[in-house]
Parts: C-alpha cells; structure tokens; sequence
C-alpha cells in the first residue's frame, strides 16, 4: 500500500491582501483581496473599467499599489520585480501581441532560452529548440508552423504562440489577460481545448469577456466591480447571481 504524500504547502499559489491603487483623484483598486489555490482555475471577470488589468499589473510587478501586499506560494512579492516574479514563477499573457513578427515561430519560442529562461532579443538565434521547448510547441499546436514568419500566422495562432512563450518558461502561476480576445469561434474553441489541457500543476488567473469560455473553464469566478470584489463562487454561483447580473446590464452603481 502506498502512502499518499502530504502537500508541500498549504499555501496559496497567489493571495492578495488589502490592494489599492489610484492615479490621482481615480481609485481603480480599493482593498482588494484574492485567494488563488494551487492548480486552481479562477476566472476574473467584470465590465471595463472596473480595473481587472489594473489588478493584473499590481500582481505581476509592473505597477506598484499604493497599498497592500502580493504573496506568491507563501512568499512575499510585492516589492519584487517583474523579472524576480518571473523567476520565480509567475507567467502571462498580454492584450497586446508581444511577438516578434518578422522572424519565424522557432526563432520566437528560442528567445525563451535567453539569460535567466527570460525573452531576450540580445541573445543569437539558436538553430534547434531543446525537447522541453519542442514539447510545448507540440501541446500548443504549433509544430506544423515552427518555420512560419510571425506575421503571416492567423491570430488565432499568435495567440497560441503567446502562451508556448509563457509556459516555455515553465510559470507555476498563469495570468490569462484576455487570451480569447479578437477569435472566431472556431479559434475559441481551440484555444478553450488547449487551456483545459495545461499541466495541473500550473495555477491559472484569467481575465476574459467571453462568458461561455469563463463558465467552461473555471473553478471559481471572482467579479471586480469599481476596483473592488464585488462576488466570488463556483461558475453556477455567479450565474445564477442577480447582483451580477444586474452589473452587466448597468443597473449596479454601488
């Protein structure tokens, strides 16, 4: 009989404490509190405006809030750096395309293998990807175009090439900034098939309009509404949540 191991940590993958920010007069964050559990799926959701990327900033380092703390498995971050987060494991994914787009599919996934496993247009062109990377190309469907120039793959696949870059680097903890964002249908249904295939191990937060994709691939859902968590509960929970739905359709002000 095997013994079942104990979990390393029982730690959150990502918690948020007390988080405010504001740019002037404007407070898009006030108090603003999240608990992500390892391997948890959690979708993010609210109109625009109500400061979902503002949130994203805060926690990957590239703003810092006025107040409140980020703890990353346990540790401390909120003074960290973008590049400190990232080594430690903290990935995402942007609204804008970060890609190189003159050079090919193979030649972007290889500036993963930079100094520090960080994107680094410094380093030469390496000829062969290693199987690690040759792996993720694989799961993120993107074998049949490794020799493609960036610029002439669909959007949809660009958008499968953002993540291989993410997950190359092996991220414990995923950002999803709206990954669906601009696809057809046909390219939705892609990309939902291959986030619900990422390794357990790695913690998704994303951000996404799409409702059915949220529904779909979500554990939990948290709802941001004028820089504060307005609810938080399983897909059915926030369905069925009248004050929810009452921020969708502009009747919630408070």
């Amino acid at each position: 009989m095997t013994e079942t191991q104990p979990s390393m940590s029982s730690a959150p993958a990502l918690e948020v404490a007390g988080l405010a920010k504001s740019f002037g007069s404007l407070m898009v964050a006030s108090d603003v509190h999240l608990n992500v559990a390892p391997g948890e799926r959690r979708g993010l959701i609210g109109i625009n405006g109500a400061g979902k990327t503002t949130l994203f900033n805060m926690i990957a380092g590239e703003l810092k809030p006025d107040r409140g703390a980020i703890r990353f498995f346990g540790d401390e971050i909120t003074a960290d750096s973008v590049i400190q987060r990232t080594l430690k494991g903290l990935g995402r994914t942007y609204q804008v395309s970060t890609l190189v787009p003159s050079v090919t599919v193979r030649e972007n996934l290889a500036l993963t293998r930079g100094d520090g496993r960080l994107p680094s247009l410094w380093q030469p062109w390496q000829s062969r990807l290693d199987d690690d990377l040759l792996d993720t190309a694989d799961q993120l469907g993107l074998t049949p175009v490794l020799d493609e120039a960036v610029a002439n793959l669909s959007y949809g696949t660009l958008r499968q090439l953002e993540l291989a870059m993410v997950m190359a680097c092996k991220p414990r903890l995923l950002l999803l900034d709206e990954p669906a964002a601009g696809l057809s249908h046909a390219e939705r249904q892609v990309l939902q098939g291959i986030l619900q295939d990422l390794p357990q191990e790695v913690t998704l937060l994303m951000i996404e309009h799409d409702m059915e994709m949220v529904l779909a691939l979500s554990d939990r859902i948290s709802v941001l509404h004028q820089g504060e968590m307005f609810a938080e509960g399983s897909p059915d929970e926030i369905a069925a949540h009248e004050g929810v739905r009452d921020i969708y359709l502009g009747r919630a002000n408070g």
